[in-house]
């Protein structure tokens, strides 16, 4: 556990107590019973209340784009724009089986094109990077719009150890995805090409190489 979370539970914990001992002594609540329901009941709501804002601001904060002005004018951006960050990875092993599975991303600040993950290192989809980098996403598509990104012309590889710490120092949006790499890894995705789809327009290819 991390000091700053742990010094926010800490503090958490601190005025739950305080709030809910206040209150019974405020109100003159007799009984082993009243006192731990009323204990039991304050102290729920102090401690759940700022745990749940804790918890959507870092979602709203994971789950945001990490894309420059001036970067975001083209249809790969505005896709991403309305996108969940959330693909279909497959990859396949040297045994040409293919394995599917769905993923979190967070997009390189630098690279428009470059995808990152964080997985556990001892995943189906890390063993089959490892053997072959040849991977296919896809994002979920748009309710409203429906658009949707998919490509097969994806290079993956498997970033671990030492090399983690040189990557999120230069990319540190990295950690948004997760701040604890004792037991993952991290996935660069470097998409070549990508085809993006609406119900608004005609697929368009976007290349970047």
């Amino acid at each position: 556990m991390y000091t700053k979370r742990f010094i926010q539970l800490f503090i958490m914990f601190l005025l739950t107590i305080f709030f809910s001992m206040s209150f019974v002594y405020y109100f003159n609540i007799k009984g082993y019973l009243a006192q731990s329901l009323i204990l039991s009941f304050v102290g729920y709501i102090i401690l759940v209340i700022p745990l749940t804002i804790l918890t959507l601001l870092k979602q709203r904060k994971k789950f945001s784009h990490g894309t420059k002005s001036g970067e975001s004018d083209n249809v790969f951006q505005n896709s991403l724009k309305i996108l969940d960050n959330i693909i279909t990875l497959s990859t396949t092993s040297l045994d040409n089986v293919s394995s599917t599975s769905i993923i979190t991303f967070k997009q390189s600040n630098s690279d428009e094109n470059i995808f990152y993950c964080v997985t556990k290192k001892e995943t189906v989809r890390v063993k089959n990077i490892q053997s072959n980098n040849a991977v296919s996403i896809t994002t979920w598509f748009d309710d409203k719009t429906g658009s949707r990104i998919s490509s097969n012309s994806v290079n993956a590889i498997i970033i671990e150890g030492q090399a983690i710490n040189n990557e999120t120092i230069q990319h540190p949006e990295i950690k948004t995805l997760s701040d604890d790499f004792s037991n993952n890894v991290i996935i660069k995705l470097t998409i070549r090409s990508v085809l993006v789809e609406s119900f608004q327009s005609s697929p368009v290819v976007v290349d970047f190489t």
